[in-house]
């Protein structure tokens, strides 16, 4: 079996995929499900006594699925991708920016909170989905500079961290 870390909703999700002949059987969690190709990126799949209907399409480094017209985003969990904003602003994790021009929908610290690395600090809702933002270090937010229902763009940071000072 191939095993897989996603995120969805800001939350690494590890799941595993094998393929069995002409299906697939996929288990994240404690649920595995068979799919059975039914056309071009087409499958269906029995869960609790009910036929579900999955399309699947690849763009770049992102899997969308369409299950039953409720439609999900997953990319596969990276370095680059779990933790970033938009473009890497010179690398400063100490920073946090939207990952594209949107609304916050949420903000979930203020200033004084310790954050760990990879810990969701913000939600950006942008093209009608919501994106989780997520912190790129640990340290102490220092600053917020929006709150909930502000636009933003890609080049001025939602947050700042006060991170640790590093031994020399």
């Amino acid at each position: 079996m191939n095993n897989y870390e996603f995120l969805f909703n800001g939350d690494i999700v590890a799941s595993g995929l094998d393929k069995d002949g002409d299906n697939f059987k996929i288990t994240v969690g404690e649920t595995t499900l068979v799919l059975h190709p039914i056309g071009k990126n087409l499958y269906t799949t029995d869960h609790n006594g009910s036929r579900i209907n999955i399309a699947v399409a690849k763009h770049k480094e992102t899997y969308y699925l369409d299950i039953d017209s409720v439609l999900l985003e997953l990319k596969e969990a990276t370095e680059d991708n779990v933790a970033a904003g938009a473009g890497d602003h010179g690398g400063d994790p100490s920073k946090i920016f939207a990952p594209m021009p949107g609304k916050i929908v949420k903000i979930m610290v203020k200033p004084g909170d310790v954050v760990k690395e990879k810990q969701q600090l913000v939600i950006v809702e942008a093209m009608k989905m919501e994106n989780p933002v997520l912190a790129r270090a640990v340290g102490t937010v220092k600053a917020v500079h929006f709150a909930a229902g502000d636009q933003v763009d890609t080049e001025s940071p939602i947050i700042e961290l006060e991170l640790p000072e590093q031994p020399a």
